[in-house]
């Protein structure tokens, strides 16, 4: 264009709103590393010296097609998780001010005081696992997620599971149990684990219906702990199975409907941080089961 090199045109194009065009190639008759790293700063998806052959260039539209698609892809799910996220805060931010309207009232009987701190605890609750959620995730993609392992027991990691939601379980009628090796000694971070494990339990309290069962029990093996959460919700529906752990992911029905989509994922990268695994099966109660298994 006239008055205006090919990087200043590059710059503006990306410029526009959503980057410009999909695909920018860079193009000139000589090889230059230092004209080729000011193209890519500026933007292009790569950087071709003349003559141009035409499979190169074909491969090369292809990819930067491809990369182009995963990233749109990506800020799609990252604007619906953000979407849903103000979604799962609103609804206890609500009811907090509705729990507080109703303490105000001045023949409140001592009863439903307590009732109403009770709910006030949990919903702050919710609200501290969603956001704990929110930062683990971001330490997670960013690469910087850290564990301090040092010697525990499985009970030590789950009692202030079982304190937090056993008061979950007991008001939507769901009989909570915590069984098996609960003296093992596991090498792990209690509060990084403790979460894995809070967010498996606060899912299956999530999908298991009133009147149903959530069980956690612990399994030691030569050499690592299993921490296996059991419930008789509607199990995961095969076509979700090989995305469920994906972060951002929401299917149409059953597990990843709904929510901001990070507690699978987190609980995922939790166990692989202890370089352990997490793994989906077949539930005794006819639903789901999660099975953290992290070194003993």
């Amino acid at each position: 264009m006239p008055g205006m090199d090919g990087y200043e045109v590059l710059a503006r194009l990306r410029a526009r709103r959503g980057g410009g065009p999909a695909v920018l190639m860079f193009t000139a008759a000589r090889r230059d590393p230092d004209a080729i790293e000011h193209g890519l700063r500026e933007g292009a998806d790569a950087y071709m010296t003349k003559p141009i052959e035409g499979r190169e260039l074909l491969a090369r539209v292809r990819g930067a097609l491809e990369a182009h698609r995963l990233r749109r892809t990506l800020e799609t799910q990252r604007r619906d998780h953000i979407a849903m996220l103000v979604h799962d805060l609103r609804h206890p931010l609500a009811s907090l001010g509705l729990v507080a309207e109703v303490l105000t009232a001045d023949d409140l009987s001592p009863e439903e005081r307590k009732s109403s701190v009770v709910t006030i605890r949990t919903l702050c609750a919710d609200m501290a696992r969603l956001v704990d959620g929110v930062l683990a995730a971001s330490r997670l993609e960013a690469g910087v997620f850290q564990v301090d392992k040092r010697t525990t027991t499985a009970r030590a990691i789950l009692e202030p599971t079982i304190a937090a939601l056993s008061l979950i379980a007991a008001r939507r009628r769901i009989d909570l149990a915590f069984e098996g090796e609960l003296d093992a000694h596991v090498s792990a971070d209690p509060i990084k684990l403790r979460q894995a494990i809070d967010n498996l339990v606060a899912n299956a309290l999530k999908f298991t219906p009133r009147g149903g069962r959530v069980r956690v029990s612990v399994e030691a093996k030569r050499g690592s702990v299993a921490f296996e959460v059991s419930d008789s919700g509607p199990g995961v529906p095969e076509a979700e199975r090989a995305t469920i752990f994906d972060r951002y992911r929401q299917g149409a029905t059953g597990r990843t409907a709904g929510g901001a989509g990070l507690g699978l994922a987190i609980a995922k990268g939790i166990a692989e941080a202890h370089g352990g695994s997490v793994v989906l099966g077949e539930g005794p109660f006819g639903g789901a089961s999660f099975k953290v298994t992290v070194p003993a």
